[in-house]
């Protein structure tokens, strides 16, 4: 067994006596055993072990007794020790105790400077873990169970995501996956070790206590090898899952139309053209960057339905992230993620004959008698001077224009369709009104017949949409 961490720790490159490495005990067993590992690796050579230890609380005088634990026994083998108290309180669910114990963990590994993180997780737990996910509904990132190394962005997100730690830091690993329980316990009463006991790991009330306890002794009367199965099982699902990424990683420089802060815009047909498998994980990845939580398989399967189907649905894909699907591009967007490569505008606005009014996202609208240096779509020059004041407004319902070039008057919803204006964008896109409420231009897109000048200098009046970046010449 003592081969067996040396050997890991030496594979992942944390086996000199130079390399720190973070250690979480609990007091119990399977910590136990793999601290007191450490300690003689260390006395012979071996890497330093730094104890962590987190009191959550939750188990009051029991609690605290653990800690006093882990604080002897780590002193008395010469080890430094870090001790935290959460004060969890009453029916805190595993979850939240995990994240807290994680960020706890991230912490104090960016504190110490330490280069891995080392916790005792075994091969029962492997096989708790992986049958819990195949009971809710898993693929093979479920199924994969828990990995020998987990890098910082996944390990530590909760610290992250609450600024208590640094977008790098080091490795979280798992030495003991292929150990079973008992021969970790054999290991404490052959060295003299009295592990710490917690009792909530016999409350039934628990999924995982009641798979440690019930369903696991009932499969192992049929397969008398059911966790080294379950072991093998987490294995192979890991690696596929590495596979699909990999060719997700190959595929994604070509599948996004835009990236941002709180948005992530997919070429639809790019999207499309996706095998099925490659496509959930697609969404999946883009969630994950945008910081929500994980979809369900059929929160995916719902929007996969929509980018299957026609433009113009959309659909709230997670509580935070928005799926918008359009002719071109299937946008994931974060409600902070306000549009900002082009106008947008909310309420009406009256223009001034002379001067500035601000827009939405730091755009403006600059009304003067002079052209800009350099024409683009967002200026128009108009070919007689305006009948009363000029407004900008967003689009109503039954908005209709001609546009210069087409036989007759269209509707606006029509000519954003045609144009593949994202939906997301329509609502708020400016539209040059007319005192007599005639739209003159769909601002960027299209102008209304008889507008525009001809020529720029037979323009009376230009009007237009400077970017926040743009500087008026």
């Amino acid at each position: 067994m003592l081969n067996h961490l040396r050997q890991f720790l030496c594979t992942e490159g944390f086996g000199q006596s130079s390399t720190r490495l973070l250690v979480a005990v609990s007091g119990g067993g399977d910590s136990l055993a793999l601290l007191h590992m450490l300690y003689t690796l260390h006395m012979t050579g071996g890497p330093v072990p730094i104890v962590a230890h987190l009191d959550h609380g939750l188990r009051g005088a029991e609690s605290a007794a653990d800690a006093a634990f882990v604080v002897a026994t780590a002193t008395s083998w010469g080890l430094r020790v870090i001790v935290e108290s959460a004060n969890l309180p009453a029916g805190t669910t595993a979850a939240t105790a995990r994240a807290v114990r994680y960020a706890f963990l991230a912490r104090t590994a960016t504190v110490e400077q330490v280069d891995a993180v080392l916790v005792a997780h075994q091969a029962d737990d492997q096989a708790e873990t992986v049958l819990m996910h195949l009971l809710r509904g898993a693929g093979p990132a479920g199924l994969r169970g828990m990995r020998p190394r987990v890098e910082w962005p996944e390990w530590a997100a909760p610290a992250i995501a609450a600024g208590q730690a640094p977008l790098h830091g080091p490795p979280l690993l798992r030495p003991l996956l292929s150990i079973r329980r008992a021969a970790l316990a054999a290991y404490c009463a052959d060295h003299g070790l009295t592990p710490r006991q917690d009792p909530t790991n016999h409350n039934l009330h628990s999924l995982r206590a009641r798979i440690r306890h019930q369903l696991l002794p009932k499969l192992a009367a049929e397969n008398r090898h059911i966790t080294a199965a379950l072991g093998r099982t987490a294995r192979i699902c890991a690696e596929d899952y590495d596979f699909i990424q990999q060719a997700l990683a190959a595929q994604w420089p070509l599948l996004i139309a835009e990236q941002r802060r709180g948005l992530i815009a997919f070429d639809r047909a790019a999207l499309r053209a996706l095998h099925p498998s490659l496509r959930r994980y697609a969404l999946r990845r883009a969630i994950a960057e945008l910081g929500d939580e994980e979809p369900s398989l059929a929160q995916i399967d719902a929007a996969l339905y929509l980018v299957a189907g026609h433009a113009g649905s959309q659909m709230r894909l997670t509580p935070q992230v928005t799926l918008v699907c359009d002719q071109q591009v299937v946008t994931l967007r974060l409600p902070t993620a306000e549009p900002s490569s082009v106008p947008q505008i909310a309420e009406p606005v009256s223009l001034p004959d002379n001067g500035s009014v601000p827009l939405a996202n730091g755009w403006q609208c600059v009304v003067r008698d002079y052209p800009p240096a350099h024409l683009d779509r967002w200026w128009l020059g108009l070919a007689r001077p305006a009948v009363g004041p000029l407004s900008l407004r967003p689009r109503r319902a039954g908005d209709r224009m001609r546009p210069a070039g087409a036989p007759g008057s269209r509707r606006v919803q029509d000519i954003f369709v045609d144009l593949h204006v994202p939906r997301a964008l329509r609502d708020g896109w400016p539209l040059l009104v007319a005192a007599d409420g005639q739209i003159l231009w769909l601002a960027g897109l299209r102008v209304a017949a008889g507008i525009a000048a001809v020529e720029p200098n037979q323009a009376t009046m230009w009007i237009g949409m400077v970017a926040p970046a743009t500087k008026q010449e």
